[in-house]
């Protein structure tokens, strides 16, 4: 037997009250969750352009033992190129390689601090060892892309 506080459930379905305690409910849930929501969106981003970056870094190590010669890499206005370098210096001349092409970040964030053009040796030895800060325009974050001159190319 039913007790006889609890409503019976028949074809009438939910009342007005009940629908708009419900909405109600989820609107305040709505509400404390977004800004934590745009700010996970908005690290993440940021997380994956300085991904992106150490990749294409990483892409123009790969290069460079694969053509057993030098390669410079340049960063400028969230494109990376890569070029010919002659010893520890770059040349300004375009690489002409399969996978060479320019790669163009996405996400819209913002690198500095590239300092001089990372040259990569035949070996994987990247000259002059640096880093590159990888901002988020909107929230003011950074992650810095750190080339040591053993080659290894980190996010922090």
């Amino acid at each position: 037997m039913v007790p006889a506080g609890i409503r019976r459930l028949d074809a009438r379905g939910f009342g007005l009250l009940e629908l708009v305690v419900a909405l109600s409910v989820l609107t305040v849930l709505c509400w404390l969750a977004v800004p934590s929501l745009i700010g996970y969106w908005r690290e993440a981003t940021l997380r994956a352009a300085a991904t992106e970056l150490a990749s294409a870094l990483g892409h123009g190590r790969l290069l460079a033992i694969a053509l057993n010669a030098p390669v410079c890499v340049s960063v400028a206005r969230g494109v990376v190129r890569f070029g010919r370098a002659s010893g520890a210096a770059c040349s300004g001349v375009p690489l002409a390689a399969p996978g060479a092409q320019a790669i163009r970040l996405a996400g819209g964030a913002l690198v500095s601090d590239a300092g001089p053009e990372v040259v990569w040796s035949h070996l994987g030895a990247a000259t002059p060892a640096g880093s590159y800060a990888v901002t988020d325009p909107a929230s003011g974050r950074t992650r810095r892309v750190v080339v040591a001159a053993s080659g290894r190319v980190s996010v922090r």
